[in-house]
C-alpha cells in the first residue's frame, strides 16, 4: 500500500525525501513528520476548517476559555476595497483569514498604502492556500479578509511566538520563535520550560530566553483547546505579563521539520496515536475501516 502511496502522491513523497534524504511511510507512519503527511492524506476532519479559519477559530477559543485574550477583529468583510483605512486609528495587521503569511503590518496608520494592500489581500483571496502541499482542510474555508490591532509594541510589533504542539491532550513539545535584528532564532522546551538539545534544521537554535510570566497559563490553554484533536499546535504571544491567543496549526510546518537529531522526529511521533483522529475513529467508509484493522493487526495503533 504504501508503495501506491508514494506514486499517488509524488509531489509529497519528493518533497519530503528531498527534505528529509528518506522516503516517508505515508501507510503505516512512525515519525511525527509521517504521521502529519497521514493526515493531509486521509484526515479531513471537518473540525480542522473550524479551527483553521482565523475568524471562527477566534470564536472557538472564546467559547472554550473566556479568560484568554483574543485578538478581536476590527473590521472583516469579502471586499479588501472596503477596508476602512481612514478610520482605523492603531496599529494594525491586515489578514486573510484561509491561509498563513496572507497579511499586512500597519504600523503607522498615517502612513498605510491603502491601494497596496488592496491589491495583495485580493490577490491572496484568490489563491488556495494549502493546494500544492495537499492541506486540503483550508480549501473548505470562506474566504474573508479582516483587521486586527497589532500587539508587541515593545518588540517592534515582532513578539514573541510561543507554539505549543499538543499531542493527547497534553503539550509534548513548545517551540519558541523570536526575531533579533531582522534573524530568526528558534529554542525548543518541554511542558516544564525544561530546554530541549534539539534544534530544527536550518534555523538558528540559539535563543536565548527566559520563561515567560504566564508560561502556565499558556499550558492550561494550550492543552484545554488542544484536548478535543489527537494533535494540534497551539500558538501564543504574551502582552503584558498575559497570555494572547495567536492561532491553531493542524499541519505544523508542512510536515518537513528537520529535527536535529533526527530521532527526536520518531519520539515526538510515538506521542501521537493516530487511532485516536476522527478517521479512524469514525472511518468514512470501507477503506478506512479496512486501513484502521490493517494499522491494528500490525501493531501500528
Amino acid at each position: 500500500m504504501n508503495v501506491a502511496l508514494l506514486v499517488r502522491y509524488r509531489r509529497l513523497t519528493q518533497r519530503f525525501f528531498e527534505r528529509m534524504r528518506h522516503l516517508p511511510n505515508f501507510a503505516a507512519p512512525a515519525t511525527f513528520t509521517e504521521k502529519i503527511h497521514w493526515r493531509k492524506i486521509f484526515d479531513d476532519d471537518p473540525r480542522f476548517a473550524v479551527v483553521l479559519d482565523k475568524l471562527k477559530a477566534k470564536q472557538f477559543v472564546r467559547d472554550r476559555l473566556p479568560w484568554l485574550h483574543v485578538p478581536a477583529a476590527l473590521w472583516q468583510g469579502d471586499n479588501p476595497r472596503d477596508i476602512p483605512f481612514g478610520g482605523l486609528k492603531v496599529p494594525y495587521i491586515v489578514k486573510c483569514n484561509h491561509g498563513c503569511a496572507m497579511n499586512a503590518v500597519v504600523a503607522d496608520p498615517a502612513q498605510v498604502d491603502g491601494n497596496a494592500i488592496i491589491a495583495d489581500m485580493t490577490r491572496h483571496l484568490a489563491e488556495t492556500y494549502g493546494d500544492r502541499k495537499l492541506e486540503r482542510s483550508y480549501a473548505h474555508i470562506e474566504r474573508k479578509v479582516f483587521v486586527e490591532a497589532l500587539i508587541g509594541k515593545d518588540q517592534a510589533y515582532q513578539p514573541i511566538d510561543y507554539k505549543f504542539n499538543v499531542v493527547a491532550g497534553r503539550v509534548a513539545l513548545v517551540v519558541v520563535t523570536a526575531f533579533r535584528s531582522s534573524v530568526r532564532k528558534t529554542a525548543l522546551f518541554d511542558r516544564d520550560w525544561r530546554r530541549l538539545a534539539v534544534a530544527q534544521g536550518g534555523i538558528d537554535a540559539t535563543l536565548e530566553i527566559a520563561r515567560p510570566e504566564s508560561f502556565s497559563r499558556m499550558v492550561e490553554a494550550a492543552e484545554t483547546l488542544g484536548s478535543e484533536f489527537d494533535m494540534i499546535r497551539v500558538d501564543f504571544y504574551e502582552d503584558a505579563g498575559e497570555p494572547v491567543f495567536g492561532e491553531f496549526t493542524i499541519y505544523p510546518r508542512s510536515g518537513l521539520q528537520q529535527f536535529d537529531p533526527p530521532a527526536f522526529d520518531r519520539e515526538l511521533g510515538a506521542r501521537w496515536d493516530i487511532a485516536a483522529s476522527r478517521y479512524l475513529k469514525c472511518p468514512p467508509g470501507w477503506f478506512a475501516r479496512w486501513h484502521r484493522a490493517a494499522l491494528a493487526a500490525a501493531g501500528h495503533i
